[in-house]
């Protein structure tokens, strides 16, 4: 068993990336002295998968464990590395690592570990791949056996702040240990720990068409009127609005406002025509970043819906259904999935080709990992898109990302800088944004500024991560300049943000047939959030939505948005099943009013004596 890492492996069908990682590490920890714990950077799509598979050969001795932030990654991984249960797909078998012969004959086996697993079926493996929250009694696996391991890898490690992360290194502390991210910040505002001794630019893996290029742009109209409740409604130019994006309550209302959402969709929509138009060989989807469940539900969906695209939501709020909305987007039936904090690392979709974001991200690293889901290789398709609205102040996050990939220091150290009033966040979201606030669920269309787009013309503000056009040019001028030029040259040339202002007239053509389905079926968006709503008032949260409390045929969550959706019919004067021959002017008309408002306090008063009633 200990002779299975003296394999050497082939690296003729490898990416340049990867040998070079692997030769750094190899390099590194020839030295009896080396760092023990040190970090590889690579971006999202250049295949950290095959890294992971050929670091263990020359490097380990005894056994290897690899540590996932979730169970998506766990099993792909495993997938990817077993070349016993997954002879014909595993990445060995894939890149030529290994000759067919060897392969047939290694004995090298990978354990997942999870329920199924107990404490000796780790002497029969070679590898262990494990999401971190396996860990958390770490002695139920590894009592007494400190030493079973030489190598750990840690995956997306910019996870690693979390308290399993370090009680787990804490524990094998003889070990050697990899980190793996594309973006070297924690959570906590701070590096990830490990000496980098390796990295590979965004802007180079685009280069090598490993990953495809990044093209950003935001939308805003000349005008917008602003309102509170308590002033009268004022407009203001695009100068004042550039002045304002800078402050969270106005970020806030731009996401909150149907008009900017309206606006952001309409330009994610004409990007995803462009994808499939001029790649007409691959099929195309938008992802989407919603703020929270209900401004996922009520805003963009509705704002989607409205211009003929299918959606599919997923959230932590009705689990059930993710499974077949991704199942949906798999099989190319919507055209968009709208996400709330559920897809993250380890989500490998191809098809995606346009981000689409809606709420404000406060800080790089969450920005770096949702434009992540978007600039995987999808065929011969030469690029991907990041839209937002100019209100929401995104392009300064995608000027961020490129002096990030510049890997220019001064700009690192004030990223991150954590001191006194100054600090920065870099890998968490200290502002309005917190998914998990209930607080903000509550919150209502009238509690923040209100914001209606006016004026006639629509302004747009394009860059693009890696600007194709001087790539010709760069290469003849490099060779006569000296290593000081060679930067300086590098920076204006590539990590300057380039940016196109646009001007139209403003036109939002929307098909009345499908304005009229929107609405339609907001209703039940809004019954859903109701529903919400009313658990939280009577007390009931989390497994609590579904328990069967009132009906036992039916959990608290399918009944009560059930009472709720009659309801709704029954102010409508309509039977069920009748909602489409309601008109749009009906249906705009009846959301206006007070008549939701007046079923979820009914309805609260109603489930709150049926919870007293049966004695909770």
């Amino acid at each position: 068993m200990s002779d299975v890492f003296n394999q050497k492996i082939n690296e003729s069908k490898l990416r340049d990336c990867q040998i070079e990682a692997y030769a750094a590490l190899k390099s590194h920890f020839s030295s009896s002295s080396a760092n023990k714990h040190v970090l590889i950077q690579l971006p999202t799509g250049t295949g950290k998968s095959a890294l992971i598979s050929i670091i263990p050969f020359q490097l380990a001795k005894k056994k290897v464990l690899i540590i996932t932030p979730n169970l998506t990654l766990s099993e792909q991984l495993k997938d990817d590395l077993d070349i016993i249960n997954n002879p014909n797909k595993n990445v060995y078998e894939k890149f030529e690592i290994f000759p067919a012969a060897t392969l047939a004959e290694l004995e090298l086996h990978v354990l997942k570990l999870d329920s199924n697993g107990n404490y000796s079926d780790i002497d029969n493996y070679q590898i262990i791949v494990s999401n971190y929250h396996q860990f958390g009694d770490i002695e139920k696996w590894f009592k007494d056996r400190k030493d079973i391991f030489d190598l750990i890898i840690i995956d997306e490690a910019h996870h690693q702040n979390a308290k399993t992360y370090q009680e787990i290194i804490a524990f094998f502390s003889d070990c050697k240990i990899i980190s793996l991210t594309a973006t070297p910040f924690r959570s906590d505002n701070s590096k990830v720990e490990g000496e980098k001794i390796y990295s590979f630019s965004f802007k180079r893996a685009i280069q090598s068409k490993y990953i495809r290029n990044i093209k950003a742009q935001s939308i805003s109209p000349d005008q917008i009127e602003l309102s509170f409740l308590d002033q009268n409604n004022t407009k203001y130019s695009l100068n004042e609005i550039m002045k304002m994006k800078e402050n969270a309550w106005f970020r806030k209302g731009i996401a909150f406002s149907q008009d900017c959402c309206d606006s952001i969709a309409s330009l994610a929509k004409s990007k995803l025509i462009s994808l499939r138009t001029n790649f007409p060989n691959e099929f195309h989807q938008i992802i989407a970043v919603a703020m929270s469940i209900r401004h996922a539900r009520e805003f963009v969906k509705l704002a989607f819906e409205k211009l003929n695209l299918r959606v599919g939501i997923v959230s932590s709020e009705d689990k059930s259904t993710n499974t077949e909305v991704l199942k949906k987007l798999k099989k190319e039936k919507i055209d968009v999935i709208i996400h709330v904090g559920m897809i993250g690392e380890g989500f490998d979709h191809n098809r995606l080709g346009v981000a689409a974001i809606f709420r404000p991200f406060a800080s790089l690293n969450p920005y770096i990992q949702f434009i992540g889901r978007v600039i995987r290789n999808n065929g011969s398709t030469k690029y991907s898109y990041v839209v937002s609205h100019l209100g929401l102040n995104q392009i300064k996050r995608f000027e961020e990302f490129k002096l990030f990939d510049s890997d220019d220091e001064e700009f690192l150290q004030e990223l991150l800088k954590v001191s006194g009033t100054n600090t920065q966040t870099i890998g968490s979201e200290d502002s309005f944004i917190n998914e998990s606030n209930e607080n903000e669920e509550k919150e209502t269309k009238s509690q923040i500024a209100r914001i209606n787009e006016t004026g006639d013309k629509t302004v747009n503000v394009e860059s693009q991560f890696f600007n194709d056009d001087k790539v010709t040019s760069v290469k003849e001028a490099i060779d006569s300049l000296s290593e000081e030029e060679k930067k300086k040259l590098f920076l204006q040339l590539g990590y300057k943000l380039d940016v196109t202002i646009t001007t139209k007239t403003k036109s939002r053509r929307i098909d009345p047939q499908a304005k009229r389905i929107s609405n339609k079926n907001n209703l039940n968006e809004l019954a859903k959030s109701i529903t919400t709503d009313i658990l939280k008032n009577i007390g009931l949260s989390g497994k609590q939505y579904y328990n069967r409390d009132f009906n036992y045929r039916s959990t608290n969550f399918a009944w009560i948005q059930a009472q709720i959706s009659r309801d709704i019919n029954k102010k409508l004067n309509i039977q069920s099943g009748q909602r489409n021959k309601l008109t749009n002017e009906q249906l705009e008309e009846f959301q206006k009013s007070e008549a939701l408002s007046s079923i979820k306090s009914e309805r609260t008063i109603y489930f709150q004596e049926k919870l007293r009633s049966k004695g909770k």
